[in-house]
């Protein structure tokens, strides 16, 4: 392929994430989006969507912005706060498994992890 042929593929990261939270969050399929945006396969979208949930495994819960428009709709803030109250038990149950681990490791290990309150610095 030459220099060319590849600088058509190039894609900005807003263009990237808005077709990753399309098939995430909207259920929208791959394979449709792939022939709408005349993406050359579906290997470039699928591998934005698992860059992509390797940063949610990591701990970072993200929900895409609401649009202004739908800020109006009562249903569509109902869904919201669904979606929101859905990202908060995942966050919660991600602490509840670091503070496990912590807790295991400072007693297997017999060293303090955690910062005790009220010692100097």
């Amino acid at each position: 392929m030459t220099t060319q042929n590849l600088e058509q593929f190039k894609f900005t990261d807003e263009f990237k994430e808005k077709l990753v939270l399309m098939v995430v969050y909207h259920n929208h399929s791959p394979k449709s989006l792939v022939k709408k945006y005349g993406l050359p396969n579906a290997y470039i979208l699928t591998n934005w969507i698992r860059i992509y949930k390797k940063t949610l495994e990591k701990g970072a819960v993200t929900l895409p912005p609401m649009q202004s428009q739908k800020r109006k709709d009562a249903a569509a803030l109902k869904q919201r706060i669904k979606q929101l109250e859905k990202s908060l038990e995942k966050a919660n149950v991600m602490i509840y498994g670091l503070n496990s681990m912590i807790d295991y490791a400072e007693k297997e290990l017999k060293v303090p992890l955690r910062k005790k309150h009220g010692t100097k610095q």
